[in-house]
């Protein structure tokens, strides 16, 4: 983005039509609020990234909880598996 707004104002002193100009000033405008709503995005995925990973580790820790128990039972049965 910073290159394409660089690249306007140097092309004002080169041999840039109006209409050219007219078109990477749309195109800009255009990219950047692609590039805000893809950050946006971006952010939302992260969150629901972290929120999924904390509930793979509290499954998991019931998981190992309950194979604790089942593992206990077992023993008091006299049924090691």
């Amino acid at each position: 983005m910073k290159r394409s707004e660089e690249f306007l104002e140097n092309a004002a002193a080169s041999e840039i039509s109006p209409e050219q100009r007219k078109q990477f000033e749309f195109e800009i405008s255009r990219l950047k609020g692609e590039l805000e709503s893809l950050s946006a995005e971006e952010q939302q995925r992260q969150t629901a990234e972290m929120e999924a990973e904390e509930q793979l580790r509290t499954e998991q820790a019931k998981l190992s909880g309950l194979e604790e128990r089942v593992d206990r039972l077992e023993n008091e049965l006299g049924n090691p598996h």
